[in-house]
């Protein structure tokens, strides 16, 4: 097992920031940089406003007269000292009609860094700094001269992480995002509310009530909503597409008291993405309406996404660019409809971008210009305008009838601003006069805004239309004074729509009441979904403090249904539901799925008798191989971190142990409990030569666990095996956890005769990992001498580590008689290599980012394909310039990108972890490790905690030759690049496959049974992980091969998943069926180049045995829809 050589492009994770020292500041002219745009068909670009009228727009927002506000930063990202304040907040108009402004106006000045800007209650609300403040005019069309604060104790942390995204919602709150490194404690007339991460903020201007919509995300500067109000969000710093976000739901790197489950995007594996908008409106084509708009600002790219619906969520699918260009500085930031039915996009237009990791200084950041375009559809006619100001009520309430968004927002925003004594008779007056479901909808959201909750229209929750039924759930739990919990909201629960049902569970925390907590489980009558399935463990939970008294006292017995209570218990799972849990699963009434999960929950409460009862789960005939493997794993996980004791009967532990897919949990479990009875058993896995390298490690481990001097005499006896270096290297690892002192010497002997290969990584690793590892390896190396290789090898591990260790360092360059520590390169060596990557071949460089040894796809995805640690790098190139990816490649510590800060923990025992955090709650502290895993750390265990560098070594290139460099460099540098060979792909293509190695424990399992028992769920081949190219090829020639008898065939076996949300037919597309097999779960299908697939909801897998004497061409699969399907289908990605 590899432990520390993590991946050489870890070294990249500055992203998208690299941002261009030497990039060259490009012709300013607007025209140049539209003629560069490639314009999605049948639309076209114009400019609409430019500098001098504006610069550097941050957001913007239309006003009901169609004016378009803007918070305008030249001074981003950071003031110099001594510079005054003035940035600005413009308001733009297009007097004459004629598609482009040509009137601005500033409205405020002196700002510093506004980051959103929302026209509103007779001025606009802007983001000044730690402040929500209103600003507005004594006299109409002056600048302003009041502001008011209206919130105060947000966090300035990070300039592009403070307040923004400023958003009227439907129902006239103002919605707001703040991002991950903020941190915000807000007084209102309500109480303190508090956020401590990403998130969105719901605010209500009438009453000052804030609270916060939903949480997590790294950077997310885009919220919209659809028709119906569901929420749409983009994350400029994440990798996950389009978010569909619920009430109260915890989202990538959240923090708050539920975040042990997260909800994820639409589209993982994306590019980030800035800003988002919904198309509307018959300007724009049918096929059109409801499509999502958003910004691949690194990418220089203006993206559409189709959502569909899938269960209680959307599916969502990227089509055919609106705007893609190639141009430096295009960076297409905000996006919104417009009065005339056009679509606007805010260009920052800057070769620059982010500003945590390039220099504040930098000479080249643009500071003056700005631009915001228009898209319209060719030959479609635009848009007349509506006249809202000074219309009448009875006026306005017709506009509610718009088929534009736009036109609808806006009217009830003056609505709203005319006062309920207005509008409210003339409301009743209107609705009188028979509405659709939808106008009813647009009725009682500007009910809401007037807090006349009591006024609803409560037959909305009756309406034919489930989105409608859905909206109206929400307005109800959203203001729910006076209004009691209703039969027919009880009813919403076990609605045949899915949506309606998510809503209808998220609406039971807002009745406070024990009863609240079975209607929400009444949802477990209908098909349940991965998003309601959250839905409901939320609501659970939160509804926790009002039920569960009256369940202790008996009260609550939820009908008597175990499958409801399992649910229930399993989502809150504490201490005090340990003995209902045991009577659940004695009582044999649970279903057998939701039985596992309550053995995994008691792994979490219980105590020695409960983990006994999980072993003996586990080791029965009937569990199948995954959920044996999760279960005894969960019990080595509670005794290391709960340190729970053993039991008086362990008996279930020794079949565990004896073989299958278990063992090397089980072994671990054996030594931690240091159980007597199986110390035989142990040893002995120790040193069969015939078992598994992770199954002898994990034997040494348990010895090493029994910490007596048995155990030391015995890997110390190990540790002196000359003659099997295997189990030498194995046994001294093992031996570092129980006697430093003893297994440095011992390690510095086998180390001057070692051979220099990779897996010495792990041994270097156990000294590395350990706080005094390092001193007792170094004192024992003095003297020494290593083969040149192996001393290279610890120096890749101490810089894969990224401790600051001289001594080590010292001791290994003289104990390999290296030359003297590489130094950093000076600007003009840069230069010379950047200069280099103009005769480099990008072809060649994919060869080198792909070689096993350097393990960059261990830490880093293309495309949504390879490791999660480090960013996805699908358009690196088209926001990074050469200069800074060689400076990177050389220099990685130099600069972090933002959520890849890594802090380094040292335990009680000894031991040292590296990672980035990945949440903090209830005492755990998880990390994600360099190793693209994660790893929970007790916090009362934690002895010392600190910031460090990030995780990304330095050096990594060091054994690359002048030229591998170039070529590395050159292929990074045309990732993401428009028009080129490694340009984005919105095709759905096959990237992350498992293959079968060429072992010899492989070969002799298919002699066993049959090649095509590889497609069997339970089968026990081991896989190892592959990627296709760039282009989307699996480089056929590249994959291990066998031949399972003498003059048979060689073959390759090859996998990979489909995540299947709602089942129906769906479409395989091969490059060609030459020698392919093709299996879906156990089942053979007929491999045809257009293959369909009748799939099952979950996640399916596909198979593939490759005849290699029939098959030399590459494979490439694409996943398609089947005409008519309903299916909802994606591609597995990740590592």
């Amino acid at each position: 097992m590899r432990h520390t050589l993590p991946a050489l492009l870890l070294v990249l994770l500055p992203s998208a920031a690299f941002a261009q020292r030497d990039a060259k500041t490009p012709d300013p002219d607007p025209e140049l940089e539209r003629k560069t745009f490639i314009v999605a068909p049948g639309f076209e670009v114009n400019l609409w406003a430019s500098d001098p009228l504006l610069a550097k727009p941050i957001q913007m927002n239309f006003d009901p007269q169609g004016r378009l506000w803007i918070a305008s930063s030249e001074i981003y990202p950071q003031i110099k000292p001594g510079e005054k304040a003035n940035d600005k907040v413009l308001v733009l108009e297009d007097t004459d009609n004629d598609g482009k402004a040509d009137k601005t106006t500033v409205f405020a000045d002196g700002l510093l860094i506004p980051t959103g800007v929302l026209p509103g209650d007779g001025g606009v609300y802007v983001a000044n700094s730690t402040e929500l403040v209103h600003l507005s005019a004594s006299k109409p069309g002056e600048k302003a001269d009041k502001k008011r604060v209206v919130l105060s104790g947000f966090g300035t942390e990070d300039t592009h992480h403070i307040i923004h995204t400023f958003r009227w919602g439907p129902d006239s709150h103002l919605y707001f995002n703040q991002s991950i490194y903020i941190h915000s404690h807000v007084e209102t007339p309500h109480g303190v509310k508090r956020l401590n991460a990403g998130g969105i903020w719901r605010f209500n201007p009438d009453t000052t009530r804030l609270d916060v919509f939903a949480r997590g995300w790294v950077n997310a500067w885009g919220h919209a909503f659809d028709k119906y109000g569901q929420s749409i969000v983009t994350d400029g710093a994440g990798g996950e597409g389009i978010n569909h976000a619920i009430p109260g739901g915890y989202y990538l790197t959240s923090q708050g008291p539920h975040v042990q489950r997260v909800l994820h995007g639409l589209n993982p594996g994306s590019p980030k993405f800035c800003g988002v908008e919904i198309i509307s409106g018959r300007h724009f084509p049918d096929d059109w309406q409801g499509d999502c708009i958003t910004n691949d600002f690194r990418g220089h790219r203006v993206c559409r996404f189709k959502l569909k619906d899938d269960g209680s969520t959307f599916a969502s699918r990227e089509l055919t660019e609106v705007i893609k260009s190639n141009h430096p500085a295009f960076r297409p930031i905000d996006v919104k409809m417009g009065p005339d039915g056009a679509l606007y996009i805010a260009d920052w237009y800057n070769p620059i971008i982010q500003h945590g990791e390039v220099d504040f200084r930098d000479p080249r950041r643009d500071k003056t210009h700005g631009r915001i375009w228009r898209v319209t559809a060719k030959g479609r006619d635009l848009v007349k305008k509506p006249k809202l100001e000074g219309a009448t009520a009875a006026e306005l309430l017709e506009q509610l009838k718009a088929p534009e968004q736009w036109t609808r927002d806006q009217a009830k925003r003056v609505l709203k601003e005319m006062g309920r004594e207005k509008v409210l008779p003339e409301l009743a007056k209107w609705l009188s006069g028979g509405r659709t479901e939808t106008e009813q909808l647009e009725a009682a959201w500007l009910l809401a805004g007037f807090g006349a909750a009591d006024a609803l229209p409560t037959q909305l929750l009756q309406a034919k239309d489930p989105a409608v039924r859905a909206a109206a759930i929400r307005l109800k739990s959203q203001d729910p004074a006076g209004f009691s919990l209703p039969t027919v909201l009880w009813n919403l629960t076990t609605d045949e729509n899915p949506r309606v049902r998510l809503e209808a569970v998220r609406a039971s925390v807002t009745w406070r009441d024990p009863t609240s907590v079975t209607q929400a489980l009444s949802a477990l009558d209908k098909p349940m979904d991965k998003v309601l399935d959250y839905a409901l463990w939320l609501t659970v939970r939160e509804l926790e403090p009002y039920w569960m008294p009256e369940f202790k006292e008996g009260k609550l017995t939820f009908g008597g249904d175990a499958k409801k209570l399992a649910f229930a218990l399993n989502a809150v799972g504490n201490k005090d539901t340990v003995k209902p849990v045991l009577a659940l699963i004695d009582g044999g009434k649970v279903p057998k799925a939701n039985a596992h999960g309550l053995y995994l929950l008691l792994t979490q409460i219980g105590g020695p008798d409960e983990l006994a009862k999980v072993l003996t789960y586990a080791a029965a005939k009937d569990t199948a191989a995954p959920q044996r493997v999760e279960a005894v794993k969960a019990v080595e996980d509670a005794i290391r971190g709960r340190k729970v004791a053993p039991p008086k009967d362990a008996s279930a532990l020794a079949g565990l142990l004896a073989d299958g897919d278990a063992r090397a949990f089980a072994l671990r479990t054996a030594g931690l409990w240091k159980l007597a009875a199986h110390r035989p058993t142990v040893q002995a896995a120790a040193t069969a030569k015939d078992a598994p390298p992770q199954v002898r490690l994990a034997a040494l481990e348990a010895v090493a666990l029994y910490g007596d001097a048995d155990a030391r005499k015995f890997l110390e006896g190990l540790a002196g095996t000359a003659d099997q270096p295997e189990a030498q290297r194995l046994a001294l690892i093992a031996l570092a956890g129980l006697d430093m002192p003893a297994a440095a010497a011992k390690a510095a002997e086998f180390l001057t005769t070692a051979k220099a290969e990779p897996e010495l990584a792990d041994l270097y690793a156990a000294f590395l990992s350990r706080k005094a590892g390092v001193p007792a390896l170094a004192k024992a190396l003095a003297g020494k001498k290593l083969n040149a290789d192996v001393a290279k090898l610890g120096l890749q591990a101490v810089r894969s580590s990224t401790l600051t260790v001289p001594e080590l360092v010292d001791a290994l360059t003289k104990a390999g008689d290296l030359g003297a520590v590489r130094k950093p390169p000076t600007p003009d060596e840069v230069k010379a290599l950047v200069a280099d990557l103009d005769k480099a071949d990008p072809a060649r460089g994919e060869i080198i980012f792909r070689r096993k040894e350097l393990q960059c796809l261990a830490c880093h995805a293309v495309g949504g394909a390879g490791g999660q640690v480090g960013p996805d790098f699908t358009s690196i190139g088209a926001s990074a310039q050469r200069d800074y990816l060689v400076e990177s490649l050389l220099l990685p510590n130099k600069a972090v990108k933002e959520g890849y800060n890594a802090i380094r923990v040292v335990t009680l025992d000894d031991k040292v972890y590296l990672g980035i955090k990945v949440r903090e709650v209830n005492g755990q502290l998880v990390l994600r490790t360099p190793e693209d895993k994660e790893v929970t750390i007790p916090v009362k265990d934690i002895a010392e905690r600190a910031d460090t560098k990030s995780i990304m070594p330095e050096g990594l290139t060091d054994s690359l030759t002048k030229q591998e460099f170039a070529d590395l460099a050159r292929f990074l540098s045309e990732l993401g690049k428009v028009g080129g060979a490694y340009a984005p792909n919105k095709a759905r293509l096959v990237r992350r496959w498992q293959v079968i190695d060429a072992s010899g424990e492989n070969l002799n399992l298919f002699r066993r049974v049959r090649v095509s028992a590889a497609a069997e769920p339970d089968a026990a081949f081991a896989w190892s992980p592959a990627y296709s190219l760039v282009s989307g090829d699996l480089p056929v020639a590249a994959l291990p091969k066998f031949s399972v008898w003498a003059n048979t065939a060689d073959q390759s076996v090859v996998r990979f998943a489909l995540d299947v949300t709602t089942a129906g037919p769906a479409k395989l597309k091969f490059n060609s069926v030459n020698g392919l097999s093709v299996f879906v779960g156990p089942s053979p299908v007929e491999a045809k180049p257009e293959t369909v697939l009748d799939l099952k909801a979950g996640v399916q897998t596909v198979t593939l045995v490759i005849d290699r004497s029939k098959r030399t061409e590459d494979l490439r699969v694409e996943l398609d829809d089947a005409p008519g399907s309903p299916a909802r289908v994606a591609v597995v990605g990740g590592k």
